[in-house]
């Protein structure tokens, strides 16, 4: 059984006395798991759609903490404060707060409020890597985490299928500075374009994107978003007042000039500022179900969820839950399509919920260490408005790998 994995010993087991066990899934899982990966070539090139959902601050230790077989509260080998405790004892004064549960019933239905999650605060957090002020600058519930009875629908993805337990946000700041960092691998650091950007400033910026790279080079793609009320500046760019539409102000990619400009009929705005129109009669997923349907998945795909389903904190984890199962229901309901496709599902950033992995960085100074290669533009200067620091990586958030090819 060299090649086994968890997805065959499930399918195997349907069969067997562990039916039962695979029947602990919801059935979108099940049926995921039913359908065998295309191995056309054994290679890399028999993936042929790579589908992106990045969703909305939330921590790894602040949703899978207490998930078996992973980096979390059961760390072995946790970084040890300067006093000489574990980093889950963090300092407040001369007390300390340890990771806690909140004990609400139904937490991942519960609004809970979002946290300071900023340049400032969260490099006053980091403290040059000592990893101890994070009580100080995010406030006690920086520490609170859910479990399995909260959100099982994560949990169960992650049972079934990747999670990985090592991945760190890019940068240790807000929303847009992320998602620049998911659509172009940068945030302006050389100051080209209007950079370097590390708020949500949103005024407008110059440099190459992936998906122009990406046209460039022949590889189809597309953003699958709601347009809300336009997605246009009289639209706010698809963020409105109504939750259960638009996209957020999530497609980042709305706050470059070439977007901002583009015409219908171009690449730019054909397949970035479009989409479903739910205030016009149309369906949420409309859009994702007729490509998946009719077999034009693009080769690759991001997906922006309106407000309401995006789990920042101030909106359910669990309406976030739905909204993964349908993306996931829709793109296994063509067996084909699915056969050859990954899901990824990540978080922008942590909001201010703690992590207790240090996010590694490049040496600032001869004091942090010597590095071998250049590091120019790994550390913002400092200014009137931001303290100096490194420009990432981030705390860790989670990221979980949905595909036929999963292990």
């Amino acid at each position: 059984m060299t090649r086994s994995n968890r997805r065959d010993f499930l399918r195997v087991a349907a069969g067997t006395a562990g039916a039962a066990a695979l029947n602990l899934f919801p059935p979108v899982i099940r049926d995921a798991l039913a359908i065998p990966a295309n191995r056309r070539t054994g290679t890399i090139r028999d993936i042929e759609h790579i589908v992106i959902l990045m969703q909305e601050n939330r921590s790894f230790d602040h949703y899978f903490g207490t998930l078996r077989g992973v980096r979390g509260f059961g760390d072995p080998r946790p970084l040890r404060l300067a006093n000489g405790k574990s980093v889950f004892h963090q300092p407040v004064g001369p007390a300390e707060v340890l990771p806690f549960h909140p004990g609400a019933d139904k937490l991942g239905l519960q609004f809970l409020q979002d946290l300071p999650h900023g340049w400032q605060d969260m490099h006053a957090a980091w403290n040059k890597g000592r990893y101890d002020q994070w009580v100080p600058n995010k406030g006690t519930t920086t520490m609170a985490y859910l479990k399995r009875d909260d959100i099982p629908f994560h949990y169960q993805l992650a049972d079934a299928f990747t999670i990985c337990d090592a991945y760190h946000c890019a940068i240790p700041s807000s929303t847009d500075p992320n998602r620049y960092y998911m659509w172009t691998g940068y945030v302006g650091n050389d100051g080209a374009g209007g950079g370097p950007v590390l708020g949500n400033e949103e005024k407008g910026y110059g440099w190459t994107t992936y998906p122009e790279v990406l046209e460039q080079a022949g590889v189809s793609w597309k953003i699958y978003q709601d347009v809300g009320t336009g997605l246009d500046a009289n639209g706010s760019w698809g963020w409105t007042q109504n939750p259960y539409i638009g996209n957020y102000g999530d497609n980042s990619l709305l706050y470059f000039n070439q977007y901002r400009t583009a015409l219908p009929g171009t690449p730019l705005y054909d397949k970035a500022r479009t989409g479903t129109n739910i205030s016009a009669g149309g369906t949420l997923f409309d859009v994702l179900q007729q490509d998946v349907k009719n077999g034009t998945l693009p080769q690759v795909s991001w997906i922006c969820a309106p407000e309401a389903y995006s789990e920042h904190p101030n909106w359910p984890a669990n309406y976030g839950a739905w909204y993964i199962e349908q993306v996931l229901q829709t793109l296994v309901s063509n067996p084909d399509v699915w056969s050859k496709t990954a899901l990824f599902i990540t978080y922008d950033e942590n909001d201010g919920f703690f992590d207790h992995v240090p996010p590694p960085f490049a040496p600032q100074s001869r004091d942090n260490g010597l590095s071998t290669v250049a590091t120019t533009n790994e550390a913002f200067p400092g200014d009137a408005s931001h303290m100096a620091g490194p420009y990432g990586l981030g705390p860790r958030v989670p990221m979980l790998v949905v595909s036929p090819w999963t292990k």
